[in-house]
């Protein structure tokens, strides 16, 4: 290439080869197979997620059972009175001036409750007994043990259990 601009400035065809492959950037491969790795890890996940999510949400409701179990035997020391909790279809209550079985009294309006005194769980999950309404002291202790089960979508289903001691657990 005698007499060419490139020759008068110095480069050879091959040293214009070099350069034009040298610029930076991805390849349509490179790009295809990032693209092909992702697809391919949403496939694994997706079903995943789609079973994870039931359980968590029934979990996460029995925990928010549990902590408010515990509110209650924190109202019952605070106030000096028997507490009493009672399943109510997608929540719970608390009950004041009952009986050590759970008898007579009333539902205890609080920060938290719908206007008829519920605690409800979001999410479609429901709230119901097992065993026995568990019913608190003014000790923090449990003069009628009891249990009341969450059970979400698709019938995922996990127990909180009131212990005589007065401690709150999920099995």
């Amino acid at each position: 290439m005698v007499g060419s601009p490139l020759t008068a400035a110095g480069l050879t065809n091959w040293d214009v080869r070099t350069h034009a492959r040298s610029e930076t950037g991805y390849t349509l491969a490179e790009l295809l197979l990032v693209v092909a790795m992702v697809a391919i890890m949403a496939f694994i996940a997706v079903p995943f997620m789609l079973s994870y999510m039931p359980s968590a949400t029934v979990n996460y409701a029995a925990r928010e059972l549990q902590s408010g179990m515990n509110r209650a035997k924190l109202t019952a020391v605070t106030t000096r009175q028997l507490i009493c909790i009672k399943a109510n279809g997608g929540g719970y209550e608390f009950w004041t001036g009952v009986s050590a079985g759970c008898i007579g009294g009333a539902v205890l309006l609080q920060t938290g409750t719908n206007a008829a005194g519920t605690f409800t769980l979001g999410n479609s999950v429901s709230v119901a007994l097992v065993t026995t309404n568990p019913v608190f002291t003014q000790f923090g202790t449990a003069v009628q043990a009891g249990q009341l089960r969450v059970t979400g979508v698709g019938g995922i289903q996990q127990t909180v259990t009131v212990q005589a001691s007065g401690r709150v657990t999920i099995p």
